[in-house]
């Protein structure tokens, strides 16, 4: 809230400068600024800012939630109140005046700041930062094995007719390592390099893992969630990271938007159509963990009943996103109330 004796500073953060819109509640005086990023120069930025502070006033300090911001809060600290912008949820202006500059961004975000109605963004702390960033390094192997398992599976089925029946044991490894051997040169240099790629990103991805249960073991909420059944160390852990704290929504229903969960709704006099799941802003991520999860999840008795009902009407894609949508429910609760799962309560 504003309380017309503030000094807000609004910028506009890049890697090399920071444009920066300083309003003086007090005085109306508004200045727009182009500072290197650097640590000094955001101290000084701060410090005369609190120089110039009537009585009861605060330095306000607002910045949009991408790079740097973690930084910026553990520097300037306690001086000021720091508030990240969630520009996702921010009204874009029509078409026609939807210019993309630092001076505009930093005006929209100054503009909406003084009507009360800039939208704020969840600021995880280190722990959580830590956490989603083993999250993420995970993702990332698994999705550039899964790409690499593509391209020699499709090479099969493309170039041979060889089997490709239990390609990823160990013996069949062993089995592609030897056809690689039988190839000519050109080809037998892309296999050994699309093998040797795989059998690396396999131990980065044990080494991640292993991590991973380290920190499960030490997390109570992962070891909760990990008695959901389809829900082992590596999704606990994973979909702990990607929620964040729980308080952050007012409800079951946010996460399950947050999540990708809630369809999209196009609404005219009594038509109402549901759209698709997902959209911007949501977690593809969380939706993906929570969504696997139903696999065995629509097996527990108080999801069973549902997901059978539904799949009989709707089918089992839908049964199943309906199941997750109760998973979401279910793990808000927990989370929020610190309490076990219960598979029999109806």
């Amino acid at each position: 809230m504003c309380s017309g004796k503030d000094i807000v500073l609004v910028v506009d953060y890049h890697d090399n400068n920071l444009s920066v819109r300083r309003f003086d509640e007090a005085t109306g005086e508004e200045q727009v600024l182009t500072v290197p990023t650097a640590a000094e120069t955001i101290q000084r930025l701060v410090a005369d800012a609190v120089a110039e502070l009537p009585a009861g006033g605060r330095v306000v300090w607002v910045m949009e939630s991408t790079t740097g911001w973690a930084r910026v809060r553990d520097l300037i600290g306690e001086q000021v109140r720091f508030g990240l912008a969630n520009v996702l949820q921010m009204p874009r202006p029509p078409k026609a005046r939807r210019r993309k500059t630092d001076k505009v961004d930093t005006k929209r975000l100054l503009r909406e700041y003084l009507a009360g109605t800039l939208p704020w963004a969840y600021q995880p702390d280190r722990m959580m930062r830590e956490a989603r960033r083993l999250v993420a390094c995970r993702e990332s192997l698994v999705s550039r094995r899964t790409a690499v398992r593509n391209w020699l599976d499709r090479y099969l089925a493309h170039e041979t007719w060889a089997s490709r029946s239990g390609l990823w044991s160990q013996r069949g490894q062993a089995r592609l390592r030897r056809f690689a051997a039988s190839l000519n040169e050109i080809d037998r240099t892309v296999w050994e390099v699309k093998l040797d790629e795989l059998a690396q990103i396999e131990g980065f991805l044990g080494r991640v893992e292993a991590v991973i249960l380290r920190v499960y073991d030490a997390w109570p909420a992962a070891r909760r969630l990990d008695a959901i059944l389809g829900i082992a160390e590596n999704s606990a852990v994973s979909i702990l990271a990607r929620i964040g704290s729980v308080d952050r929504f007012d409800g079951p229903e946010q996460l399950i938007a947050f999540a990708g969960l809630a369809p999209g709704v196009q609404q005219s006099d009594q038509t109402v159509r549901n759209g698709r799941v997902g959209g911007a802003g949501t977690d593809k991520h969380l939706r993906h963990y929570l969504i696997e999860a139903t696999l065995w999840a629509r097996k527990i008795p108080r999801y069973r009943k549902t997901y059978e009902r539904i799949a009989r009407r709707r089918g089992k894609k839908v049964g199943r996103l309906v199941v997750a949508r109760m998973l979401v429910r279910s793990i808000y609760k927990m989370l929020r109330d610190g309490v076990a799962f219960e598979a029999d309560v109806a």
